[in-house]
């Protein structure tokens, strides 16, 4: 197995055990807001909050299947290493960019850092899609990019 599909197994775990540690204190602060019956259990702020929990697992998850299905890629180990670096831009905006957009609030001006977070998802599924592009090369045989 390559050094870059290697990478991607063991960040994805990484960032699943940080998914993991984030998601403890979150059903900390749901069971007290529920408990004291503050109404805030569906505030901007806790939807945003369980959302980045679960996306940030769930990059956790891509990750470690695309270091999984790497050899099946006819890309060039070039265009895999600027996958990994799309899949860890997706990681950064849906693990802790959904945070600090839900730290930030709404707002109905121009909202730079939703722009910014939206950059970033944009190359992870960029990403993505070549991916799934390399392992149908494969499949149909074509020649390699």
């Amino acid at each position: 197995m390559s050094r870059i599909a290697l990478f991607n197994i063991g960040l994805g775990f990484v960032i699943i055990f940080c998914s993991a540690c984030l998601g403890a204190f979150i059903a900390s602060d749901i069971a007290e807001s529920f408990l004291r019956q503050t109404g805030d259990l569906h505030s901007w702020y806790n939807i945003l909050r369980r959302s980045s929990h679960g996306h940030f697992n769930l990059f956790g998850m891509i990750h470690i299947l695309f270091g999984l299905t790497l050899p099946y890629s006819t890309l060039t180990p070039k265009l895999k290493y600027w996958q990994t670096i799309g899949l860890i831009s997706g990681s950064i905006a849906m693990g802790p960019g959904m945070l600090m957009r839900a730290v930030i609030g709404p707002t109905e001006q121009f909202d730079a850092t939703g722009v910014l977070l939206g950059g970033l998802i944009s190359l992870a599924l960029v990403a993505i899609a070549a991916h799934a592009v390399g392992v149908f090369m494969k499949w149909g045989g074509r020649c390699r990019l």
